[in-house]
């Protein structure tokens, strides 16, 4: 009885009801271009004036952070903090009904890609990016909702509250696993019931009154910072003090006390986080860490510790495949939790876990090496130096620093926290045994296992056998660490290929190589812009024999886990440990190859491993018995059923339910590999962002041309053309049609509805991409005003779009829905598809579609990956390089958009699958004429 007094005493004095407002501090040693500052009320600033570079559009991204979230809800309040901050974006004193949204949808903006928030356990979170001209209506309506100014209007409220209630349900398998998760990382923090997704009586029930009286409670300026990052104007401050004074300074704390912490190593088995690999990790809990130094120091130390680990997986005899470090500091509250990862080698998670600590007690007792800190210096400030200089990661690293109250390194006056020439080894050293000695520990065995035994091993452990493992590893004599060198990419250079055709047209260049390879080129756009690309071969799915066809799901992984050359995978991971480069296998429906990203002084590694993949690929029998295994765990739980039912027995893919019985050899396998990418002839590259064409040239022609031309007897495995199923459905009467379609696609997955067409006729080219994606977003906007805004019945409206000459165009709409507005939502989006189909889009539609697709085109460099993979679709889908600079609206010409717009969106060639639907409403209606206004054009 007395130790549960005092435990709950305990609990009473870390988060004690009645605080004393005050105001949260500075943060020390930011960068000195970040303007800091303070309201009278308590309201924090962060600005970061950053110029838009040549080619960049003028942007600025705004960050609102209150240091409010589910733990100040009572019982019968949880989940309203989540409610409120939906109702943030639906009605504020100075924005009416459908003008937020009209704000965040301008300029070429979306909801959920340019705007955004989060409500979590001790913080909620509003992202926007705006253009430079719409700032000052970005930042009144942050003032609004920081000013107590956000408006509970009764309808609309009663509306929202659905759509929270939808994604409830969408979340619900995702929050029971970070339930569980919790239960063992803070088992003693109310967090536990307080989850922020809430319950849904709360929601569905709370009266206006106490919803409104918890956001005043939530938002109140002193639990503030705002965050400003991009081309503001000079007299930014004085409209920020001019704009958000105006609410006086609250009666709450202005942060949530430290998190009790839990003196125990003890595990945790699951999957909080979605993950098919199978991995360990160990978890290290402390209290918050006010000095940035420290800061810096443990992340330096646990890089080198990780390091050692990685090297270490470079040897056959040891169980890890590969081994990181993460800093999850400030997930859940400001504590900081540093963890280090490892992914299972041969299905043994135990003895990988036991390894772990192993390394873990030599490291508390013989330290690290001096080599050892100063390669992670190394990594540590190259990884740095190479973050991309952008709005957005200064707007987060800042809003993460005013969470932390510590200054991230990228954001702060780097040598008055992180001064490499100061650093010792002795100072890593002893913040490495302020972590690996601190008593709140997990140990965690995460992923899916593919064996029995493994199987068994995972499910054996807990508690009790985690600490007899400790106690045993504790008694071993341990020999100090060894050192390991890592091995070069190449043991020596290839023979040296030749470009032996050039063509320059509309700024960009292709070179035909002496092996038959094209590279097509684009010069750099913008400063500082990393290198993209990506590697494509005719092929995919759909060049392989029906019964290797699962090939397709094996083979990405089988070649990454598989190594290259003399080198395994955790070997090359070792020798790019320094360099800044990413480069993956990918395989699609009709094509495969690669894609990537890479620094410019990261290049010729790059270059090295595309050769290496392709010229040297490496064989290796362990590979290819875990990477089935891993593939039909990852495999997506609904299979392509819905596809399949619109191409029939063509789609290249089975369903889930027939893959158990797949089995392959390693020589079977690297047959297809050969077959599939042994041809250079039929390789296209892409690279964009280039800036030194005669050093790309040259690498090209050291490593991309070098690669050996296929062999003369060799065959190559070329993609199949399939053609969609008749989709004219028995009835021509759409109500008829809608329930026959139901009965006859299926998606598995009663959260959604689905709706898809494949478009008979229609070229896979740069213009039909482009109206794909402008109408596909019309519809998205229309149905998510429907269905969400005004029905209430959805949380997510997605639409997509694949196009390819070997299986045509295809358009797909997805919405979540409940059981009970199932019906409703299938109505209503048909609806909008006769609508869009028999009177187009409206002017500022079109004038919306321009836009979109222009900031597409200018933010392009931004992501190299994404933009060298559109730059390969316009490549090999056009007869010409006439689509290297489109123009949005000479190509989304109304007389464009009209048509396509009654071609496609006819709802009497849709097919739709709907699971959640076991009751329908009267669907006649839609079998009426529609009398909707004609679009003004």
């Amino acid at each position: 009885m007395k130790k549960t007094m005092l435990l709950s005493l305990t609990l009473l004095m870390a988060y004690p009801v009645f605080a004393a407002p005050e105001k949260l501090p500075p943060i020390p040693h930011l960068h000195s271009s970040v303007i800091q500052g303070q309201l009278p009320n308590g309201l924090r600033y962060l600005i970061k004036p950053i110029a838009p570079q040549a080619g960049q559009s003028s942007e600025v991204e705004l960050r609102l952070l209150v240091n409010s979230g589910s733990l100040s809800e009572d019982k019968d309040e949880r989940g309203i903090a989540h409610l409120i901050e939906h109702m943030a974006f639906r009605q504020t004193q100075n924005f009416g009904k459908d003008e937020i949204k009209a704000l965040y949808s301008s300029n070429g903006m979306r909801m959920g890609n340019d705007s955004n928030a989060f409500t979590g356990h001790e913080n909620t979170t509003y992202f926007f990016k705006f253009k430079r001209e719409s700032l000052d209506r970005g930042l009144l309506l942050m003032a609004d909702w920081a000013n107590g100014k956000i408006v509970f209007d009764p309808e609309e409220l009663k509306t929202e509250r659905q759509v929270v209630i939808d994604e409830m349900n969408l979340r619900k398998v995702d929050t029971v696993n970070w339930r569980s998760f919790y239960s063992v990382l803070i088992p003693d923090a109310p967090h536990l019931e307080n989850m922020p997704i809430g319950f849904e009586e709360n929601v569905r029930d709370l009266s206006p009154e106490r919803i409104e009286a918890l956001y005043r409670k939530l938002y109140q300026p002193q639990k503030m910072t705002l965050v400003i990052a991009g081309d503001v104007p000079k007299n930014i401050e004085q409209t920020i003090k001019t704009l958000f004074v105006k609410a006086p300074m609250g009666d709450q704390a202005s942060q949530y006390p430290a998190l009790p912490l839990t003196p125990k190593v003890r595990s945790y088995r699951g999957n909080p986080w979605p993950q098919d690999e199978l991995a360990v990790s160990w978890g290290f809990l402390q209290p918050p860490i006010s000095d940035a130094r420290q800061v810096q120091l443990q992340k330096l130390a646990m890089l080198a510790l990780s390091q050692r680990l990685s090297k270490m997986s470079t040897l056959e005899n040891e169980p890890f495949a590969n081994a990181s470090m993460a800093d999850w500091s400030g997930s859940i509250g400001r504590e900081s939790y540093l963890t280090l990862y490892a992914a299972v080698r041969e299905q043994n998670p135990g003895a990988t876990l036991t390894q772990m600590y192993r390394e873990i007690r030599r490291a508390r007792e013989f330290g690290l090496t001096a080599a050892e800190v100063t390669e992670a210096i190394d990594m540590y400030m190259l990884a740095i130096k190479n973050i991309p200089a952008s709005n957005e990661t200064w707007a987060n690293s800042l809003t993460s620093s005013a969470k932390m109250g510590v200054p991230e390194l990228y954001v702060a006056e780097q040598k008055s926290i992180f001064d490499p020439a100061m650093i010792t080894p002795q100072a890593v050293n002893a913040a490495l045994q302020q972590i690996l000695t601190t008593p709140d520990q997990v140990a965690i065995l995460i992923g899916k296992t593919t064996t029995k035994a493994a199987n068994e091993d995972y499910y054996s452990w807990h508690d009790d056998k985690l600490n007899a493992m400790i106690a045993a590893v504790e008694t071993e004599t341990l020999q100090a660490p060894v050192a390991h060198v890592a091995k070069p990419l190449l043991a020596k250079e290839p023979p040296r290929g030749k470009v032996v055709q050039t063509k320059t047209e509309n700024g960009v260049t292709v070179w035909t190589l002496s092996n038959g390879a094209q590279v097509l080129v684009r010069q750099q756009r913008q400063p500082d812009e990393r290198i993209g690309i990506n590697g494509r071969f005719a092929g995919g799915a759909l060049a392989l024999p029906k019964e290797w066809r699962f090939v397709s799901q094996i083979l990405p992984k089988y070649m990454a886990a598989a190594g290259a050359g003399n080198l395994t995978a955790a070997e090359i991971g070792q020798a790019i440990r320094n360099e800044e480069l990413q480069l993956q296998p990918m395989f699609e429906t009709a094509q495969h190859g690669f894609g990537g990203v890479a620094a410019e002084r990261s290049l010729k590694p790059l270059m090295q491993l595309i050769y290496l993949g392709l010229a040297e690929p490496r064989s290796d029998d362990a590979a290819r018995k875990n990477t089935p295994d891993q593939a039909y765990a990852a495999y997506w739980p609904n299979g392509p059923g819905f596809l399949q039912n619109l191409y029939g027995a063509a789609w290249p893919y089975r369903v889930w339910g027939s893959l158990t019985d797949f089995e392959i050899t390693t020589e079977k396998l690297n047959e297809l590999r050969d077959q599939l990418y042994g041809n250079p002839a039929q390789l296209r590259i892409v690279l964009t962002g280039v800036a030194d064409m005669s050093q790309m040239k040259d690498l090209v022609e050291r490593y991309i041309a070098s690669i050996p031309p296929a062999r003369p007897t060799a065959v190559s495995l070329l993609p199949t053309k399939i053609e969609p199923k008749v989709q004219s459905l028995s009835n021509t009467v759409l109500s008829e049609r809608l329930k026959e379609s139901l009965k006859t696609f299926t998606f598995r997955d009663d959260k959604y509805t689905v709706w898809s067409v494949a478009l008979d006729g229609s070229g896979s080219n740069t213009q039909n991409a482009f109206l794909q994606e402008g109408l596909n977003d019309v519809i998205k906007q229309r149905l998510f005003t429907t269905l969400r805004e005004q029905a209430g019945d959805s949380y997510a409206v997605n639409s997509a779009g694949e196009m390819s000459p070997y299986y045509g165009p295809t358009l797909d709409i997805s919405y979540s829905v409940s059981r009970e507005k199932c019906g409703e939502a299938l109505v209503l989006t048909a609806q909008e598809l006769r609508k869009l189909s028999q009177n187009s889009v409206t002017d500022a539609e079109l004038k919306s579609m321009h836009e979109l697709m222009q900031k597409g085109l200018d933010n392009g460099p931004k992501y190299p990956f994404g933009y060298a993979y559109s730059q390969m679709f316009h490549w090999v889908n056009n007869s010409d390089l006439s689509w290297v600079n489109p123009k949005p609206e000479l190509i989304l010409t109304r007389a464009n958009v009209d048509a396509a717009a009654k071609s496609w969106f006819v709802p009497e060639k849709w097919i739709v699958a709907a699971d959640a639907c076991k009751t329908l409403p009267d669907l006649t209606v839609l079998d009426r004429k529609v009398t909707a206004v004609s679009a003004s054009k």
